[in-house]
């Protein structure tokens, strides 16, 4: 373990060492490039009056909206229905209501009676709901 720390460092060491020793050649095209750039000015935005926007709630004169009068139309007058006379009976009496004199039949239960609720429920003379 102790060899592979020794091995590894002297290689590194080897290779910076060859790394900053040697001479680096530059492309003419690429010297031409990075000499243009470093001398030239890049504008990222117009330096120019921009255009501001500001929402009418930001500004500090806010628009008030005008309210417009609504046209106000009056509807036609309206005319009356024309009435048609109604003949009326006078001799007729007036139809009244009455009671019933009798109950209304309810179906007796079976001899024996009845065994269940739900033979109750079933054979009721009007619906029942449980």
């Amino acid at each position: 373990m102790r060899d592979m720390r020794r091995s590894a460092s002297l290689i590194a060491a080897l290779a910076a060492l060859a790394a900053c020793g040697s001479q680096s050649t530059v492309d003419e095209a690429l010297r031409a490039d990075l000499d243009a750039a470093a001398t030239a000015t890049i504008e990222m935005a117009p330096r120019g009056e921009g255009t501001q926007v500001v929402s009418s709630i930001e500004s500090k004169q806010p628009t008030r909206p005008q309210v417009t009068p609504v046209r106000q139309v009056k509807a036609p007058a309206r005319t009356p229905r024309p009435e048609t006379p109604q003949v009326t009976q006078a001799s007729a009496p007036e139809p009244t209501a009455t009671r019933p004199t009798s109950t209304p039949a309810v179906s007796p239960p079976p001899p024996g009676g009845y065994k269940s609720v739900g033979e109750v429920i079933r054979n009721a003379p009007f619906p029942i709901k449980p």
